[in-house]
């Protein structure tokens, strides 16, 4: 992952532009390897350690996914290398992901290492970006559906849709949990 993925100048236009709406979906190109992409900001007023201190856990991940489930091998706590497995809730299958890259107070990224019913792959990057006391969140999602071209036709008309709506919650909910947290400490 590249570090310097979001220099001062870009961060103070996606800021200026959050102030008003506090969360914003980005223009995102998908890597090589990857068809689609999703790309969400919203911005926090909570510090980046506050933030990063709810997410870093994978149990705590329910509170922003609240359709899924979660389970890891180990303790829960994100670094890289860990595995962990998510699962619709109700559905049988549980997906396997592992953490590929982590920076404390920055950044973590996985990826799904099994297909599941409609995602052929799966990486996701999360940055945490301190600004003025507050924290800049952005993530993205990049995907590739199975079934080829009909794969294509159902993104354009179900799964980018699917993905950006439980993005968006996500996102809302981490900042609301932040922002509580922040107030009541």
């Amino acid at each position: 992952m590249n570090s310097k993925k979001y220099d001062q100048q870009r961060i103070h236009l996606i800021v200026k532009r959050l102030k008003n709406t506090h969360v914003e979906f980005l223009e995102c190109k998908p890597p090589r390897g990857f068809s689609h992409c999703v790309k969400i900001a919203v911005l926090i007023d909570a510090r980046v350690e506050e933030v990063f201190s709810l997410v870093s856990n994978i149990s705590n991940h329910v509170l922003f996914w609240p359709e899924y489930e979660f389970k890891s091998e180990g303790d829960g706590k994100l670094e890289r290398g860990m595995i962990y497995y998510t699962r619709e809730k109700g559905a049988g299958k549980w997906v396997k992901y592992r953490i590929v890259d982590f920076k404390e107070n920055y950044l973590y990224s996985g990826e799904m290492l099994e297909e599941n019913t409609f995602l052929k792959k799966l990486r996701y990057e999360h940055y945490f970006i301190p600004v003025n006391n507050m924290t800049l969140s952005i993530e993205s999602v990049y995907y590739s559906l199975r079934y080829g071209f009909l794969g294509k036709i159902l993104n354009l008309l179900i799964a980018e849709r699917i993905i950006k709506k439980r993005l968006l919650r996500a996102h809302l909910k981490l900042k609301e949990v932040a922002e509580k947290r922040k107030i009541s400490s």
